[in-house]
């Protein structure tokens, strides 16, 4: 995947980037403040100036490129200039040109759950790769013991989960071919609901990703969860709350 700090515009961001190289080459475990400071190209004296630690770095890192994503689907679009791969699987999304988000509503799903169960056969320098994916769900997993990684992966859950609401709902009009308040009375699922289940299989898949070699649950799983979506995306309600 692309570095989305390729041209960092002040301190702040440059750091954040050495942080972003350095975590993905070295994994939580092993990456430090020397490491990271290794990784910028000013003094690494800076780094150390502006945190004290590497979680209170990783937790702005997170909280940074969060911001971003909220902030490109602020205006209740279900599109925004990031990559669906990316912001969908890794909860952590990247800049991407607005081209990427060329696409129906269910692609942009598919294209989240093939990122969360099989980022490896992703061909798109906007979505995480597999050493990505095993990154991100290494710090979540620091949410079991940390509260101030838990605190952001709340967030991050919300955030996302409005996303993929507004996804779910969008696909469900393209489904249906009909208007937004025609067969109403049809509809008996939530579109909060279907993207509540959605990410919670798609949080799941990430572990099972990256904590096993075998593979051939994936097949099995996206066969199950696109039946699934055929199933429940004609019943989805497509009026009231943007959640």
């Amino acid at each position: 995947m692309n570095d989305p700090f390729a041209e960092p515009s002040n301190t702040r961001q440059a750091i954040l980037g050495a942080a972003f190289r350095a975590l993905c080459e070295h994994g939580y475990a092993n990456v430090t403040i020397q490491r990271i400071g290794d990784e910028f190209d000013k003094s690494p004296s800076l780094v150390y100036h502006h945190y004290d630690g590497k979680d209170e770095l990783l937790i702005d890192l997170l909280g940074f490129l969060l911001d971003e994503f909220e902030a490109s689907i602020g205006d209740g679009g279900v599109a925004g200039p990031r990559d669906d791969g990316a912001a969908a699987a890794s909860d952590v999304p990247e800049v991407a040109p607005e081209e990427a988000f060329d696409r129906s509503a269910r692609e942009q799903l598919d294209g989240y759950l093939t990122a969360a169960v099989d980022p490896a056969s992703l061909d798109d320098p906007y979505a995480p790769d597999a050493r990505f994916v095993t990154v991100m769900t290494e710090l979540r997993s620091q949410a079991a013991s940390d509260e101030a990684y838990r605190d952001h992966f709340d967030r991050s859950d919300r955030v996302f989960g409005e996303y993929l609401e507004r996804l779910v709902r969008e696909a469900a009009v393209d489904v249906s071919g009909e208007g937004a308040e025609a067969a109403d009375d049809e509809r008996t699922v939530a579109a909060a609901e279907v993207a509540a289940t959605l990410q919670t299989f798609a949080t799941g898949g990430m572990f099972r990703w990256a904590t096993t070699n075998e593979r051939a649950w994936v097949a099995d799983s996206r066969a199950g969860i696109d039946r699934y979506l055929e199933t429940m995306l004609p019943l989805v309600e497509t009026t009231g709350s943007e959640g």
